[in-house]
């Protein structure tokens, strides 16, 4: 689409924030515990794990630059970093241990954060989360002077609500959500949210996967009914409870991380998901039916991030990689493995055309107007409840 359209609708989704009243919410810690508990591990390809650490100090400014220290640990979603670009990295900046720690949703990397876990020099949350981040004095304010290759990000993504200074994060990709299916095995297109419903309590009543995440997951009953994907309205949300008690019962599982594997299998035919496995699908002969649509009800659009830790225990290793993953050539490399679009305007003319025209990657000017930023309604008690009620009867 064109840069001044996407400018204008990224600076309009961008006017919501998350406070820190609603980002105490988010992590569980208003009127429950247990989902610290829930979070307490995580996937890693690395050495050590993070340490807990005493409660947040106010956020610290960038460290003076030195010498590149020989490690860097960062907390990211599954997957989300081409492999041999690690390993470019690794091998450039003599970085030896670079740990991997994965986590499945926004309300997680906050819970554990609240929980008192310190010691990750990186994290890539949502954008939207980032001000609560702030807020509590996770994050360290960032020297774009040591991040000279931020100057090839897509100025539409910059100067955003969420971080109007530019102080805090670095956009990292965008896309939808929506609907990865299994073409040979449902037969047609699934292109709504009601078509989705259907299948999910007929033909493919336990052959469906939704991703673990609250947010994500309501867009779809919401949007369904006509609704804003942010309604805190308890009559509406009264509608999509209902909605979500019926598929529960029929949905296989949640899972962010691993549900491309239950697509390729067939253990799943249907997924409410993210664009990210959708490449590594359709380029092998035997899941190259596997397709996504955007519903035409209406769906989310996001803009995911880096940020440094205010804790950071190796702050120049983290310049180095903030500056290394913005390299246009890097960029091109990471959307042509993770499936998702990159903010840089360097970057994309690198990016083969087939995925420059690939509508589930870069969301068309037509598509645009179906899609709708995320709000603060993470401190929205009834959303809560209703989430752990849908988790509650999954499968059963």
């Amino acid at each position: 689409m064109a840069q001044r359209d996407l400018g204008e609708y990224l600076a309009r989704i961008s006017q919501n924030k998350v406070n820190r009243r609603s980002f105490l919410a988010a992590s569980g810690l208003v009127g429950t515990s247990a989902f610290l508990a829930a979070c307490s591990s995580s996937g890693s390809s690395g050495g050590a794990s993070a340490a807990p650490a005493a409660s947040a100090a106010p956020a610290a400014s960038a460290a003076p630059a030195g010498d590149i220290e020989d490690s860097l640990f960062m907390y990211n979603w599954s997957e989300y970093i081409n492999p041999d670009n690690i390993e470019t990295y690794k091998a450039e900046f003599g970085v030896n241990t670079f740990q991997y720690d994965i986590f499945s949703n926004n309300e997680e990397l906050i819970a554990k954060l609240q929980g008192g876990a310190s010691g990750y020099d990186i994290a890539a949350p949502t954008a939207e989360y980032v001000p609560g981040m702030v807020e509590e004095g996770f994050l360290a304010k960032l020297d774009l002077s040591r991040i000279p290759n931020q100057k090839y990000i897509d100025p539409a993504f910059l100067g955003l609500d969420w971080d109007p200074t530019n102080e805090y994060q670095l956009p990292k990709d965008f896309g939808t959500t929506g609907i990865l299916y299994r073409e040979k095995l449902t037969g047609k297109p699934v292109e709504s949210w009601r078509e989705l419903y259907d299948l999910t309590l007929g033909e493919f009543s336990g052959k469906t996967v939704f991703v673990d995440s609250m947010g994500d997951v309501f867009v779809m009953p919401l949007k369904m009914l006509g609704y804003s994907l942010n309604s805190v309205d308890k009559a509406e949300l009264e509608e999509a409870r209902k909605i979500l008690l019926d598929l529960a019962p029929h949905i296989l599982s949640l899972d962010s991380d691993t549900y491309q594997v239950k697509l390729s299998s067939e253990e799943a035919a249907l997924c409410l998901g993210w664009t990210g496995p959708l490449l590594e699908l359709r380029a092998n002969p035997d899941t190259a039916d596997t397709a996504y649509s955007v519903p035409t009800e209406g769906s989310l659009f996001w803009l995911d991030t880096w940020v440094m830790m205010a804790d950071a225990p190796h702050p120049n290793a983290s310049y180095a990689w903030l500056d290394y993953i913005h390299r246009p050539e890097i960029q091109a490399l990471e959307t042509e493995y993770n499936g998702y679009a990159t903010p840089s305007s360097e970057a994309r003319k690198l990016v083969s055309q087939e995925l420059l025209d690939d509508p589930a990657i870069f969301p068309p000017e037509s598509v645009m107007p179906l899609l709708e930023g995320a709000v603060d309604t993470s401190g929205n008690n009834q959303r809560l409840d209703i989430w752990a009620e849908f988790k509650q009867k999954i499968g059963s």
